[in-house]
């Protein structure tokens, strides 16, 4: 289902949801799909839930080695991207650091950096949601195959699940998995992008969220 026509849906305002997202595979999809724009996250979390009862949101981000060559001013920006949408009402922000692995290119070696850990954590915390009764809706932003099996747990434990991701990382076996599959695009999404130094955090949802807790 495209977003244009999700938004249009009716849903129960006293459902509870929480969104997961993996900052990594959002980030690279919204810059391919997107012109390299930035995607206001406040204001994303409030078009996925729908005028649901936002329980919370948690954003799930590998950080930069700033100590590494070229990689000071990309990690003091990656900070403060941070740093800026933990002022989110009710948004977690997991960090891990980057791994890094060395290469050989051409008789040259490179550093190549890799997440390790990242999806074992989203999936613990959306089991242990799901368990201990924290939300009545689940949406993953992510398209990592890998996850299916964890949507698949949680649909057991008579969780709804929702998936939300562009068409380029889609994965098939997640939206198998998903009750419902939210397509993500440039369009859908025009009033939520923002170049950098135009960026405001306000989270509708979030705010009412916090009146009605």
């Amino acid at each position: 289902m495209k977003l244009s026509a999700f938004l249009k849906a009716k849903h129960d305002d006293r459902e509870r949801v929480q969104i997961f997202i993996d900052a990594s595979n959002l980030f690279k999809s919204v810059a391919e799909d997107c012109g390299g724009q930035r995607l206001d996250i406040g204001k994303f979390a409030d078009l996925l839930s729908n005028k649901r009862k936002m329980v919370r949101i948690y954003y799930y981000v590998s950080t930069l080695d700033a100590t590494l060559p070229g990689n000071k001013e990309k990690a003091a920006g990656q900070q403060r991207f941070i740093n800026a949408i933990r002022e989110i009402p009710y948004l977690t922000v997991t960090t891990s650091k980057l791994r890094y692995k060395k290469i050989e290119v051409d008789d040259t070696s490179k550093l190549v950096p890799f997440e390790k850990g990242v999806d074992i954590r989203i999936a613990s915390d959306i089991l242990t949601g799901a368990l201990r009764n924290c939300y009545d809706t689940a949406i993953l932003v992510s398209g990592d195959g890998d996850f299916a099996p964890v949507l698949e747990e949680i649909k057991r434990s008579g969780k709804q699940v929702e998936n939300a991701a562009f068409p380029s990382s889609r994965s098939d076996a997640l939206i198998n998995a998903s009750d419902l599959y939210i397509e993500l695009s440039a369009h859908d999404l025009k009033d939520s992008l923002f170049t950098p130094k135009k960026h405001i955090i306000k989270s509708r949802t979030a705010s009412t969220s916090s009146k009605s807790s």
